[in-house]
């Protein structure tokens, strides 16, 4: 080999090192992937701020901040964000909050100071009422206590959301809200469905809650018993509850794939918190 050909070869071959190492120390050099987001302690923090204002309706406090920033972690990806959010539906106050909301939504926030009151003058009357008027007073203590302990049967998840919601509508606080077994139906299909009743769920619905035999999403019944036990037995429950989250959370509708996915996957276990877990974990509530 002539000393100029070796000379070329040997200008070839540096060239291509120079270029190789170049190429990996630039790649090396990088700590983000192209499209990939910096998760800031700034962006952690303000994650914690909103889920607690969201979950409980407060800040949260030092000792909180400080055991969920743990629980993020340096990357804080989504089973992190899982685990924060576990730490909060913990509390007394999360549980708490859920009923605030469904009073201030559904009952024109109803002070529980009032419920008390109410339950403590109808056991009252118990003790010297008779016939047809203690069969009344029977109801309205049931229907009373019942009301009573929903903040601790959500804690020690011996009721879950869908019965909160159907003690929320079965009460005389909602009838009087909602006077007419008509506007009864009504209020219930808008409160939860987001949406007013056909003509034929309306006039079935005010049917059944007065006593008369008819049917509802295919289900027969003949009392107002019926027409809840059916509304919150029912799909278009299961995909009220997925518009309420995404418009709650995401401030926006669910797609036609995420309202599929996410209806059946209430549907199959009735979790509501999964269901939260779901939305409040993703890249889009992160980010937001």
């Amino acid at each position: 080999m002539s000393l100029l050909m070796k000379n070329i070869l040997y200008i070839v071959l540096t060239l291509t090192i120079f270029a190789c190492t170049k190429h990996e120390i630039e790649e090396v050099s990088g700590n983000q992937a192209p499209g990939e987001i910096l998760v800031t302690q700034a962006m952690k923090d303000a994650y914690i701020n909103r889920l607690y204002i969201s979950l409980t309706g407060r800040k949260p406090t030092s000792a909180e901040f400080s055991l969920a920033r743990k629980g993020l972690g340096n990357l804080a990806g989504t089973p992190a964000r899982g685990v924060v959010i576990d730490q909060i539906f913990s509390k007394e106050d999360y549980t708490i909050r859920l009923y605030d909301i469904a009073r201030g939504d559904y009952l024109e926030s109803l002070d529980t100071a009032l419920i008390r009151s109410d339950y403590q003058q109808v056991i009252n009357a118990l003790q010297t009422a008779t016939g047809p008027a203690r069969e009344y007073y029977l109801h309205a203590e049931r229907v009373l206590k019942a009301m009573l302990e929903i903040p601790a049967g959500l804690l020690d998840e011996t009721i879950n959301i869908t019965e909160m919601y159907r003690r929320v509508v079965d009460n005389i606080y909602y009838d009087d809200i909602n006077m007419g077994s008509e506007n009864y139906v009504v209020a219930t299909f808008q409160n939860f469905l987001f949406r007013y009743p056909t003509n034929v769920e309306l006039e079935n619905g005010t049917n059944m809650v007065d006593g008369t035999p008819s049917s509802l999403f295919l289900k027969a019944g003949n009392s107002k018993q019926d027409f809840i036990d059916i509304f919150f037995d029912s799909d278009d429950y299961a995909e009220g509850l997925v518009i309420n989250l995404y418009r709650k959370y995401l401030f926006r509708e669910p797609t036609t794939t995420e309202m599929f996915i996410d209806t059946d996957l209430f549907i199959a276990n009735g979790d509501y918190r999964e269901l939260q877990k779901k939305i409040l974990t993703s890249d889009e509530y992160f980010f937001n």
